[in-house]
């Protein structure tokens, strides 16, 4: 009987790797091992690093079903890591061995089938940016026609009727067209402020910390970086700085910028209550959405207590 069933599972791993070698239009890695195996439920699910997270072979997240659920779940690692899970009937791949040889042969096909799925769920997660960013700007768009609408149109338009009043003092001229003049500046400061066009990253900054009133230290290189790449560390940091002024109940806050040929890092850490949640807000969304749309990436570490880190990094255009 055993040498029955060795040599049924050495022709099941055989026909196995003959199937895996024919071209990818065989159809999915999934639908092959279904097929070979014989269990049209079986699913793979592909391991994404950076999502810590099994996603299918169409980018979606995998749930992985519990032990009383009447499925068995088979975890395949590469090196030690992670790469893929089988989902299937209980009543495949029960040699203890079997696994280890289907695993063995199929690892090659699942790193390549994993990277599609990557790829897959990057695009995804790409076009659901693009949509935040579209939505975001037309936001935009709407807040500062209301703010013009509400601050400095209105003043022009109380400068005017006083001319047309006639008879209006001097000094009550200059006082309506300074309160406009300065609300048009805090305007253009929030849309793109001049310091950070004209002057760089670090004295945009500096003004950055002379309006918070939680105090911060900052540690940077003296240096410029790509205008883009200036802007998003600039917002990413007028965006923190925001949060903590509204919600950390922080005594201090950190900004420490390094960079090398390739990247530069931004780090915000603050010594507030902690709990920041980027879904719960559409600022830091944001955030990451502008990042991400340079090719970076960005993460919060926020627990309860102890304080918020959010670090950005961000790729140096040559």
């Amino acid at each position: 009987m055993d040498l029955l069933w060795g040599s049924w599972t050495e022709a099941l791993v055989t026909a196995l790797v003959v199937d895996l070698g024919e071209p990818i239009t065989a159809g999915p890695l999934r639908d092959r091992l279904a097929r070979t195996l014989g269990d049209p439920t079986l699913t793979i699910g592909y391991w994404i690093p950076e999502q810590s997270d099994y996603v299918d072979e169409a980018g979606r997240h995998l749930d992985l079903p519990a032990h009383d659920t009447g499925r068995s779940v088979r975890l395949i690692s590469d090196a030690g890591q992670p790469l893929a899970a089988l989902v299937h009937d209980p009543a495949v791949l029960d040699p203890p061995h079997l696994v280890e040889d289907i695993a063995a042969a199929a690892r090659l096909a699942i790193a390549n089938a994993r990277l599609q799925a990557q790829v897959r769920a990057r695009v995804t997660e790409v076009d659901a940016s693009r949509r935040r960013l579209v939505e975001a700007a037309d936001d935009q768009r709407r807040q500062l026609e209301r703010e013009l609408r509400d601050g400095a149109e209105r003043r022009l338009t109380a400068v005017a009727e006083l001319l047309s009043a006639g008879g209006p003092s001097l000094a009550e001229l200059e006082t309506g067209l300074e309160a406009a003049r300065r609300e048009l500046r805090e305007l253009a400061r929030g849309i793109h402020p001049a310091t950070l066009t004209d002057h760089g990253l670090l004295p945009a900054l500096s003004e950055l910390r002379a309006r918070s009133p939680v105090p911060v230290e900052i540690t940077a290189p003296t240096q410029s970086w790509p205008a883009a790449v200036e802007a998003a560390a600039y917002f990413a940091c007028s965006e923190a700085l925001a949060n903590v002024a509204k919600y950390a109940q922080a005594t201090r806050v950190q900004i420490r910028i390094t960079s090398d040929a390739r990247h530069l890092r931004l780090e915000i850490i603050d010594d507030g209550i902690g709990g920041a949640d980027p879904a719960r807000g559409s600022g830091l969304r944001g955030l990451a959405d502008r990042v991400d749309a340079l090719g970076g990436f960005l993460s919060i570490d926020s627990a309860l207590a102890h304080g918020t880190r959010l670090t950005a990094e961000l790729p140096i255009s040559n």
